[in-house]
C-alpha cells in the first residue's frame, strides 16, 4: 500500500509521491533531524520478502554510497522501519531525461554537455570498479546543475579478474528486468531497458565498462534524434535488431547532426566491445571537443554563431612592430552570436587552436559573445602570417576597440583558455592595457610554471623543415607526462593542431617559443601579470584544472608567505576545478564563472 502524507519512516516524514517502478516507490520526504528535503525510495512489500530483491536493494545502497561525484545522485541513508526497507537519497529538483525526451530531441550543445557529464559519472563508477548495467533515460535526472546518474540497483562490482560477488554475475532474466514497470503494452511494443542492452548482455555474457558505453551511445542517439537507436514491435524483433542491424544514420533522422558527433556515437554502438570506446574518460573527452563541422548550426537560440571579419588596414599595420605589407587586407576572423545584450564576452583559444574551440560557448551564451582566432591560426589560411606576442596583443586591442564601438556594452569581459589566458593577461599587463574598459577577466588554465607548459614547450621545439626531428620530439613527450589523462589531452591538442596547420608550422613554433620564454627565466610571471591586471580590472579570476593544481597551490603558498599576488588578491580570484585541462572548456563551467564575475562587478 502506498505511503500517505505525514507517514514516518524513522526520522523521515513523507510529503508526496514522486514516482514508482518495478523495484520501488519514490517519495519526497522531510528529514526532521536536519530540516532538509530528501527523496525516499521504498521497497514494495510485495517483493521485500524475496531475499534476492532485498539483496539488490542493499547492493544499490552499498554501491551508491561509495561513489562521490557531482553527476551521481548522493545516497544519504538506509533503513528499515516496521518491515519497510528504504533508501534516502539526494532530492534532485528537475525532470528525468526520459520526461525531457517526451518533448522531442535536445540541441546539439545540450547533448554534448549532458552526454559528457554522464560519461564523467560512468568514469567515476568504473574507476571504483562498478558497472551500472542499467543506463537509460529514466535513470538520468536533469537539474539546474546538469545531469545526475541514478539507480545503481543492477550495478555490479568488478575486480582485476572480472565480476565478483556470487550471484551478482548472473544476468537478470530477459523477461523479468526488475526496472521494467510493465512488460508489454496492449499494442505489443516493448517497454523497458532492452533497448539499451549491449549485444554481449543479450547473449548472457559478462558486462564490463564497455557495455555501459553501448548504453550511453543509445542514450546519446535518442537525445540527438528523439528516436531510439534500436526498437521493435516485439522482444524478439528488438533483440534481433540489436544483434544484427545498424541504427539508422543520425544524419537521416536529424539532418543537422554534425558528422563528427555521429562518428562518436557510432563508436559507442560497435557490436564488438573491442571496437568501441575503451573508457568513459575517452568518450567524455570526445564529447567535450567543440564540434567543428556544423554542430548545432540550425540552432537560433540564444544566437547561432556567424563568422565575421575585421580587415587589417595600413593604419592598423603601422601600429605593429612587424609592419609586414602582406598583413594589409588580412581578414581577422571571429565568430559572433549577435545576441542583443549590454554585456560583451570575448573568448580567446589556446595555442594552435582557433575560434571553433568556443563555438558551443558562443552559441549558448545569453550575453553577446564572440570568439577570436589569432592571426595565422585560422582554419582556412593558405599563407600563415607570423606575429610575435606583443603584435598579437596589438591586433587584439584593434579588434576589441572595433567590437566595443559596435556593441556599446556596459560591461566587457575577457575569457581566455590556456595560452589564450596567458595572451590576455600579458596584453593587460603591458602599458596600453586592453585598450578598452574591462569589467572582468577569466583566465582558464593559465600557465603557472614551465612544468604546466605541456604542449607549448613541445611546439616551441618543432622544426617545420625536419619532419623526422618533429616526430622524435612528439615521441619524447610521454617522458614529461605522469598521467594517462594528461597524455590523452595533449594528444588531442596535437592531432587537431597538426592536421589543421599541415606543414606550415613556423607560426606555431615562434608563438610557442615566445609564450614559454617568461617561464624559463627566474621570477613569477603569472603573479606579476595578475597584479597588473588587478590594478586595471575590477575582477580577475584564475581558474585551474587538475593539470595545473599542484603548481597553482604552490603559487598560493608563495602568496601566503610573501604576498606575491599583491594586496588586491581576493579568495574568489583563485579557483581549482576538479576537471582535466579540456574540461575547462565546458560551456556550463564557463557560463558559471562568467556569471559570477559579472555579478561581482554589479554596482
Amino acid at each position: 500500500m502506498p505511503l500517505t502524507r505525514h507517514a514516518r519512516l524513522g526520522p523521515y516524514e513523507i510529503v508526496a509521491p514522486l514516482g514508482a517502478g518495478g523495484m520501488g516507490e519514490v517519495y519526497r520526504a522531510r528529514d526532521t533531524r536536519l530540516g532538509r528535503d530528501v527523496a525516499v525510495k521504498v521497497l514494495p512489500a510485495s517483493v521485500s520478502e524475496k531475499p534476492e530483491v532485498r539483496a539488490r536493494f542493499e547492493r544499490e545502497a552499498r554501491v551508491a554510497s561509495a561513489l562521490n561525484h557531482p553527476h551521481i545522485c548522493v545516497l544519504h541513508d538506509i533503513g528499515c522501519d516496521g518491515g519497510i526497507h528504504y533508501l534516502v537519497m539526494e532530492l534532485v529538483e528537475g525532470e528525468s531525461l526520459a520526461e525531457r525526451l517526451g518533448r522531442g530531441p535536445l540541441s546539439t550543445a545540450d547533448v554534448l554537455r549532458l552526454g559528457a557529464q554522464i560519461a564523467d559519472a560512468l568514469d567515476r563508477a568504473h574507476r571504483a570498479g562498478v558497472i551500472h548495467r542499467d543506463l537509460k533515460p529514466g535513470n538520468v535526472m536533469l537539474s539546474k546543475s546538469g545531469a545526475k546518474l541514478m539507480d545503481f540497483g543492477l550495478a555490479r562490482a568488478i575486480g582485476p579478474a572480472g565480476p565478483v560477488g556470487g550471484n551478482l554475475a548472473t544476468p537478470p532474466a530477459l523477461t523479468q528486468s526488475p526496472t521494467i514497470a510493465q512488460p508489454l503494452t496492449a499494442e505489443g511494443t516493448l517497454v523497458g531497458t532492452f533497448q539499451y542492452m549491449s549485444p554481449e548482455q543479450l547473449e548472457g555474457r559478462e558486462a564490463d565498462a564497455r557495455s555501459d558505453l553501448w548504453a550511453l551511445g543509445c542514450v546519446l542517439y535518442e537525445m540527438a534524434t528523439g528516436r531510439r537507436a534500436y526498437d521493435g514491435a516485439s522482444q524478439a524483433s528488438l533483440i534481433s535488431a540489436i544483434m544484427k542491424d545498424e541504427p539508422r544514420p543520425m544524419i537521416e533522422v536529424a539532418p543537422m547532426t554534425p558528422p563528427s558527433f555521429d562518428r562518436v556515437v557510432r563508436a559507442c554502438l560497435a557490436k564488438d566491445p573491442e571496437q568501441r570506446w575503451q573508457s568513459a574518460h575517452d568518450l567524455a573527452l570526445a564529447l567535450r571537443w567543440p564540434v567543428g563541422d556544423g554542430a548545432g548550426a540550425h540552432e537560433t537560440s540564444p544566437g547561432a554563431p556567424v563568422e565575421r571579419q575585421v580587415v587589417l588596414t595600413a593604419a592598423h599595420v603601422r601600429q605593429l612592430s612587424d609592419r609586414n605589407p602582406r598583413l594589409v587586407g588580412y581578414p581577422l576572423t571571429y565568430i559572433d552570436n549577435q545576441v542583443d545584450s549590454d554585456r560583451l564576452v570575448v573568448l580567446l583559444h589556446g595555442v594552435g587552436a582557433d575560434d571553433g574551440r568556443f563555438e558551443n560557448v558562443v552559441r549558448t551564451s545569453r550575453h553577446r559573445a564572440v570568439a577570436i582566432t589569432l592571426v595565422g591560426f585560422g582554419r582556412r589560411e593558405g599563407i600563415r602570417p607570423m606575429l610575435g606576442i606583443d603584435d598579437h596583443s596589438r591586433v587584439l586591442r584593434i579588434l576589441l576597440r572595433e567590437l566595443v564601438a559596435e556593441c556599446r556594452p556596459k560591461k566587457t569581459l575577457l575569457v581566455g583558455h590556456s595560452a589564450g589566458a596567458d595572451q590576455f593577461l600579458r596584453m593587460v599587463h603591458d602599458e596600453p592595457g586592453a585598450g578598452v574598459d574591462l569589467a572582468g577577466l577569466v583566465a582558464l588554465g593559465p600557465n603557472v610554471s614551465i612544468e604546466t607548459c605541456f604542449a607549448t614547450r613541445l611546439y616551441a621545439k618543432i622544426d617545420a623543415g625536419n619532419p623526422a626531428g618533429t616526430l622524435t620530439i612528439l615521441k619524447t613527450l610521454a617522458k614529461d607526462i605522469d598521467s594517462l589523462e594528461t597524455w590523452l589531452v595533449v594528444q588531442s591538442y596535437l592531432s587537431q593542431t597538426f592536421i589543421k596547420l599541415g606543414s606550415n608550422l613556423e607560426p606555431l613554433r615562434r608563438y610557442s617559443a615566445e609564450m614559454v620564454e617568461p617561464f624559463e627565466k627566474p621570477g613569477d610571471p603569472l603573479a606579476e601579470w595578475y597584479r597588473a591586471a588587478r590594478r586595471r580590472i575590477p575582477c580577475v579570476r584564475l581558474v585551474f584544472s587538475n593539470e595545473e593544481a599542484a603548481a597553482a597551490e604552490a603559487l598560493l603558498a608563495r602568496h601566503l608567505e610573501s604576498n606575491v599576488l599583491g594586496d588586491d588578491f581576493t579568495e574568489d580570484s583563485f579557483v581549482i576545478e576538479p576537471v582535466h585541462h579540456l574540461g575547462l572548456l565546458d560551456p556550463a563551467l564557463i557560463s558559471r564563472h562568467v556569471e559570477d564575475v559579472l555579478a561581482s562587478t554589479e554596482d
